[in-house]
């Protein structure tokens, strides 16, 4: 699949698969004389255009009778500036395993109408980072009104369920896609932000899917956005198998909870009395109430077994062998964690979903290769836990299943047979007020005006993730050097003049126990001198934070990680003899309410002073994860609220 290594948008519309249904043009037009293509006035401020882009996906019986699915991707694509030039003067072709090349072409036809072609001796084959084969050439000659023509086909063993995304950094005049099938597999299409859904045609031995769309509009990053499920796309997946059961609908979500179950929780004698015996080892006693069952047979496994991308042993899946040897893959993980849940008692479902930020996690359409985050829930307590995430712990799962849908396994026992019932659930974050991620400061002054910070950072829930990852694992002479990336008030090192860290450990997610860094900073950098008066910027005790400005018009809506709180409290002990003249300008309100008026996320800063102290409090909240573009301005204040605070700096003066 063709990617250009420099361009993020070119990786995903060749890796992916730009999607358009069609007949009417096919991906075999490479014209042995091609000429030059005319480009509408409206597209004059692009850097490039895809003038033509055809899909074709031929799923087809082999000699060995097993079934293939054919890919050819055919685009021209139009430069018209030094940027387009950059973006498109080098390809590469990453081959994946499993796909066997069938043929490549490249070319670049310059504005005069000169033809010059990618011969085979320029095309190079390297290992790529990810492991698979690279295929790199350079596309000579390229300049501005030239045109770029590419040519990619391949096969690899089927896959019943896809998706194709074709709406990219640049616009797009053309686009075409055509699926074909024996007449014994019956595919459907959905589309997705704007691509039409089509059905199929029988039409002979096979049947067809065909959709088209012209001007597709080009499609920006925005900050606080995910992109990929923004996009234009169409996914399709094979529905109905007519010649075996007419009418009836395959590859549903009940048909994944069977198939679910009956891989996870069927076990052989051996591996029934290993999950036996090492419930007992890690102390799961029949006494115990439910809860304390889930946290001590995650805590064991994350703990005690390791989890591998891969293992060679054809057997690791296989509890007993797990268990023994202490290693894993992601199955053999799931698996144990379901047979410890299911013989100790425990009432739980096991579900799947996508990632949100990549794919569309769609209850009436069963695209079951978008799934990839493994689940239980745990219907008695109303919480989740990831079960491959080995450094989230119950109830955290990972953030990129929240506010998502997923499908999960209801279990239902009658007599000795237990079935598993497919249950669309919704995967709701913690509770706002659990994630939070504080600061407590407090402020004096030695007689040549430089401030002395007595600071604590803390972090919980969600705000802890990769905070506790770092302070567990990170080599014991790096902590330091974390800490004062932490703590940016120390921004020299010898300026953290002491520190401490507690909490690290992961256990403590059960608990609520924050990762806390207490730390006394030397911070001369907070105040400068103003003639008689000094200047202290108290607005830098928060560190620095983002801030939101956007000139284009906002497209996409907004999405967050996950919800959480910043609450700050900043003490300040005001020298003897002097007086802060400007204390109002702490104060900062700004927030955005939903449609039945409740605050959803906010910014608010207010000050009092009493005797010769000024007490800051600060209240930063975001407890929706999902904001349509309509409330994008109300959000884009209270994000820069905080920035606004960052540039707080307080005069100080004699009384």
């Amino acid at each position: 699949m063709f990617m250009r290594k420099t361009a993020l948008f070119l990786c995903a519309l060749l890796s992916a698969g730009i999607a358009a249904f069609g007949q009417a043009k096919s991906a075999g037009d490479w014209q042995d004389k091609p000429t030059l293509h005319t480009i509408p006035a409206e597209y004059a401020g692009s850097s490039a255009v895809i003038i033509e882009e055809h899909t074709i996906i031929k799923y087809q019986d082999e000699e060995d009778k097993d079934l293939w699915m054919h890919r050819t991707y055919h685009r021209i694509i139009k430069i018209l500036d030094e940027k387009g030039i950059e973006d498109f003067n080098k390809m590469s072709v990453s081959v994946y395993p499993g796909e066997v090349m069938e043929a490549l072409k490249a070319r670049t036809i310059l504005a005069n109408g000169t033809v010059i072609e990618v011969s085979k001796d320029k095309m190079k084959e390297a290992k790529g980072d990810d492991g698979n084969t690279e295929i790199s050439f350079a596309m000579d000659g390229i300049e501005k009104n030239a045109e770029v023509e590419l040519w990619l086909s391949y096969k690899k063993p089927a896959s019943l369920f896809g998706k194709e995304i074709f709406q990219f950094s640049i616009p797009v005049m053309e686009a075409t896609f055509e699926l074909s099938s024996p007449k014994r597999l019956k595919f459907e299409e959905k589309g997705y932000n704007g691509f039409p859904t089509v059905s199929d045609t029988l039409t002979g031995s096979d049947r067809y899917i065909y959709a088209e769309y012209h001007k597709i509009p080009a499609i920006q990053e925005e900050a606080y956005s995910y992109i990929d499920i923004n996009r234009m796309l169409a996914e399709y997946k094979v529905s109905y198998l007519p010649e075996e059961h007419d009418n009836v609908r395959v590859y549903t979500w009940q048909d994944l909870a069977k198939r679910l179950y009956s891989n996870t929780y069927q076990l052989s004698d051996r591996e029934d009395k290993a999950v036996e015996k090492y419930l007992a080892d890690i102390g799961v006693a029949g006494s115990d109430n439910e809860e304390a069952k889930i946290k001590k047979i995650e805590s064991a496994i994350k703990g005690g077994i390791t989890l591998y991308k891969e293992i060679s042993d054809d057997d690791a899946w296989k509890l007993d062998n797990v268990i023994g040897k202490k290693s894993a893959t992601e199955s053999g993980i799931i698996r144990l964690f379901a047979a410890c849940f299911f013989k100790a008692g425990v009432k739980h479902e096991l579900g799947i979903s996508t990632n949100r930020s990549l794919n569309i996690f769609d209850p009436e359409f069963e695209n079951w290769n978008a799934l990839e985050n493994y689940l239980f829930y745990f219907p008695t307590q109303k919480k989740f836990l990831s079960p491959a995430a080995i450094y989230y712990r119950y109830p955290y799962t990972t953030t990129d299943v929240l506010n998502n849908k997923g499908m999960f396994c209801k279990l239902t026992t009658l007599g000795d047979i237990t079935n598993a019932i497919a249950d669309i659930r919704s995967i709701p974050p913690v509770p706002t007020a659990e994630n939070h991620n504080d600061i407590v400061a407090d402020i004096s002054f030695n007689t040549d005006m430089e401030a002395n910070v007595e600071f604590t950072y803390s972090f919980s829930g969600y705000c802890a993730m990769g905070i506790r990852e770092a302070v567990v694992l990170l080599p014991k002479e790096k902590i330091k050097e974390f800490a004062q990336n932490i703590l940016t008030l120390a921004d020299k090192p010898e300026n953290l003049l002491k520190y401490t860290i507690s909490g690290e450990a992961f256990d403590n997610y059960y608990t609520g126990k924050p990762v806390q860094f207490v730390a006394s900073i030397k911070a001369p950098q907070l105040v400068e001198k103003a003639g008689p008066k000094y200047l202290f910027k108290i607005g830098d005790v928060i560190g620095r934070q983002s801030e939101l400005y956007q000139t284009a018009a906002r497209k996409l809506p907004i999405d967050l990680e996950y919800p959480h709180y910043l609450n700050r409290t900043i003490t300040v002990n005001i020298p003897e003899g002097y007086k802060i003249l400007n204390p109002e300008t702490i104060k900062i309100q700004t927030d955005l309410k939903d449609e039945n008026g409740k605050v959803t996320t906010a910014f608010y800063s207010d000050y009092k002073i009493e005797s010769n102290k000024l007490t800051v409090n600060i209240s930063e909240f975001y407890s929706q994860l999902h904001f349509p573009v309509a409330d994008y301005e109300a959000f884009r204040k209270v994000i820069n609220a905080s920035a606004d605070f960052n540039k707080v700096t307080l005069l100080l003066g004699k009384m």
